[in-house]
């Protein structure tokens, strides 16, 4: 078990907006022979003629992210650029914000999923200490009525740690019309700035895996290397800078309501607006109401 290749099949790492390697990678993609392409010269995807993967970097949540598909991971490691492209990665303050680990098994996909659905027939499953839910995506293989797909464990739920179980060689076939022989899939996903992932577990992705994987979905080999999670977080976004003088101007100018109220005060005749101006003053004049451990708002 232990010489089965375990790879890196996503990569999201990001950067603050004012220090990220994007030129550095930019001419390393150029260079390997990817083609680059943006719409608002801000946001670059990158695709290479070999593969249908793409890896994109542009802004993302006031960040710059780099978002690396499993084809592209792959392509990179076939090239020899992968640990030249995580080093250069590498270069600036940063955060692995999700990173996938995945095994090959030679064997009929159907078989694992199956094999999962029965072991963890309760519909929960413990990848850590805290418990997951499991859920399946399911279809019947026309050529032998067997039902196959995909076992999910932690699926759309917001969880540090992830898996998936799936037919590969059925989801090849069906998505890309490939063919290749019986491949069972066994995928994990370490995701969220604080997960503990880091770049090493890009470039040696077997430790991530067995901690995630072992023992709920696969026991691990006696030689399997221990997860050490990084405790340094590196780069955090920085708070959105805050302008009420900017809120307030934009909500009132789009607030309809008050338009509507000084519809109602002209026809008071001339006063009706000092009058509703007034009504809005002694509204706003008013002490706030105050809750527990929070102090009461005063007037500038």
């Amino acid at each position: 078990m232990s010489s089965l290749p375990i790879f890196c099949d996503w990569l999201d790492v990001t950067y603050s907006p004012d220090d990220a390697p994007f030129p550095a990678v930019n001419r390393m993609l150029l260079a390997a022979g990817f083609d680059a392409e943006s719409s608002d010269r801000v946001t670059f995807t990158y695709r290479h003629p070999s593969t249908r993967g793409v890896l994109v970097f542009g802004p993302s949540r006031r960040s710059m992210r780099v978002s690396v598909s499993g084809t592209i991971c792959a392509l990179l490691r076939g090239l020899g650029l992968w640990h030249d492209f995580l080093s250069e990665l590498s270069s600036s303050p940063h955060r692995v914000t999700r990173v996938d680990a995945a095994l090959d098994l030679p064997m009929d996909g159907a078989d694992l999923v199956d094999r999962m659905r029965t072991k963890h027939s309760s519909g929960l499953v413990n990848l850590t200490r805290k418990a997951v839910r499991t859920s399946t995506f399911l279809a019947t293989r026309p050529d032998d009525g067997r039902e196959t797909g995909t076992w999910y464990a932690g699926h759309r739920q917001k969880a540090r740690f992830t898996a998936r179980v799936y037919d590969k060689a059925w989801e090849a076939l069906e998505n890309r019309g490939e063919l290749m022989p019986p491949t069972a899939r066994i995928e994990v996903t370490a995701k969220g700035g604080d997960s503990g992932a880091t770049l090493r577990d890009a470039a040696m992705p077997a430790a991530l895996f067995w901690q995630i994987a072992a023992p709920a979905l696969l026991q691990a080999p006696e030689d399997a290397p221990v997860w050490i999670p990084n405790e340094d977080l590196g780069w955090v976004a920085p708070k959105r800078e805050f302008d009420p003088a900017a809120v307030l101007q934009r909500r009132v100018e789009s607030f309809a309501m008050l338009d509507a109220l000084a519809m109602v005060a002209d026809e008071m005749g001339p006063e009706g607006r000092t009058y509703l101006l007034s009504l809005i003053r002694d509204r706003l004049e008013a002490p706030a109401p105050t809750s527990a451990g929070l102090p009461a708002a005063s007037a500038a």
